[in-house]
């Protein structure tokens, strides 16, 4: 569903090296300031208004490379490590915009602010829809956005607001499934997943609590090709020193470019996919002692915005690069707590009463974020998932009426009769 006209918003998702530029609407803030008062927070999100809220382009471009980077440098700090990091914020964003369609009071406002702080929830969920508009309208590079929703029938079932549902089924295009949660629903959601990141990402959850209600999922993935490609004479071998300082041979990729980037912090460059509409955009620290995470901790956005600023066409850039792969798998509550994003997490603060029932009778407790990149000679390959599970505050004294049990190791076995109850065949599996 388009919500206003995208023009030259900039999304940086996934690692640094592979930011990706996307585009936004323009016009007004809807409500300004965040108030305590704010009616929009108390009563939580209209969502009639939300198709007709006009906002800043620009300053939403804004807030969201902020919170890109606020997001990325905290999660280099919860991760440590000098291991390769990865996160698509846009896929956070969609997973946690549907928590906050469903949230009221200081829980509305805290994911609002993780965002788009100081701006109305109108406009967040205005310029999310508006984002994933764009990257599904994506013209010559493969771009999808999907989402969907999982309603436990056991726990949740009719309880669920139906406006919330229509209103994430229209804005978000999210699938909506009921069904009683059980082993097999893991694998349907993985499979979901798997189909929804081009097959890049198999398996992000591998149980789901008995008591889980909900369960809310974002995949993003992108496959393009270079807009010119890396012939055979710029595909070479090389050595490349990990941030451990042991050196291994890679395969570079060396080109000749036109963009380049300064500031007193990094160098870099940018090439572009087919179409122009996506680039590669690469980071490289001044100081070569130090790893990209150590780097990160202490690049902010401004210092962002100071670097894509210093863009210029004036010099030819011999640039290189490794082809490389890598996968990122992170649980985000910590990191998203530390972003000030708290109260959803928390049964006696939570206020998710747009979704379903009163303030504290479900909450979010955990938020797991997945990601793949691929870089070689032809282009680009990435994806994300990012999986929002909820849970009710009562469940685990209702969850006395249900059981669960699993032979996923070694169990015994008979044939009985059932009048008698006494085993024709009895037996034991080990293995199988």
């Amino acid at each position: 569903m388009k919500i206003c006209s995208a023009k030259d918003i900039k999304l940086v998702s996934g690692v640094l090296a592979a930011a990706m530029l996307l585009g936004g609407c323009a016009g007004k803030n809807d409500s300004g300031k965040l108030l305590k008062d704010d009616p929009a927070l108390k009563a939580g999100i209209d969502f009639d208004k939300v198709k007709d809220t006009e906002y800043d382009g620009k300053a939403m471009d804004e807030q969201y490379r902020r919170y890109c980077f606020d997001l990325l440098s905290q999660t280099v700090r919860d991760y440590g490590g000098d291991g390769n990091v990865m996160i698509s914020p846009a896929s956070v964003m969609m997973a946690l915009d549907m928590v906050a369609a469903g949230a009221k009071e200081d829980t509305l406002q805290q994911l609002t602010d993780l965002f788009a702080a100081g701006q109305g929830p109108l406009t967040q969920q205005a310029y999310a829809a508006s984002m994933m508009d764009k990257i599904n309208g994506a013209k010559q590079v493969k771009f999808s956005c999907a989402n969907s929703v999982w309603n436990n029938g056991l726990l949740l079932g009719s309880e669920i607001n139906t406006d919330y549902v229509g209103y994430i089924q229209e804005t978000f295009l999210a699938e909506y499934t009921v069904t009683d949660f059980n082993p097999d629903t893991v694998g349907e959601i993985n499979d979901w997943i798997y189909e929804h990141t081009d097959h890049m990402i198999r398996e992000v959850i591998d149980e789901l609590d008995p008591s889980t209600v909900m369960v809310l999922v974002n995949a993003i993935s992108f496959d393009g090709e270079w807009e010119d490609p890396y012939e055979e004479d710029k595909v070479l071998d090389g050595e490349f020193r990990n941030a451990d300082g042991n050196i291994q041979t890679v395969t570079f990729l060396k080109d000749t470019v036109s963009d380049y980037f300064e500031t007193n912090k990094a160098t870099g460059f940018m090439k572009e996919y087919k179409g122009g509409e996506y680039a590669f955009l690469a980071i490289l620290p001044k100081d070569g002692k130090i790893s990209a995470n150590e780097f990160i901790k202490d690049f902010s956005a401004k210092d962002y915005e100071k670097f894509i600023n210093s863009r210029t066409d004036e010099y030819k850039v011999y640039s290189s690069m490794p082809e490389f792969e890598s996968e990122f798998e992170m649980l985000m509550n910590e990191t998203l707590m530390n972003l000030g994003a708290s109260d959803m997490f928390d049964p006696g603060k939570a206020d998710l009463s747009g979704i379903s029932g009163k303030p504290g009778d479900i909450y979010v407790s955990r938020v797991i974020h997945k990601t793949y990149i691929e870089v070689d000679a032809k282009g680009t390959r990435a994806s994300a998932a990012t999986v929002v599970e909820m849970r009710k505050f009562e469940a685990a004294v209702d969850m006395s009426e249900f059981r669960t049990v699993e032979c996923n190791r070694p169990f015994v076995y008979a044939i009985v009769d059932t009048e008698t109850m006494s085993p024709v065949f009895i037996g034991t599996v080990n293995a199988v």
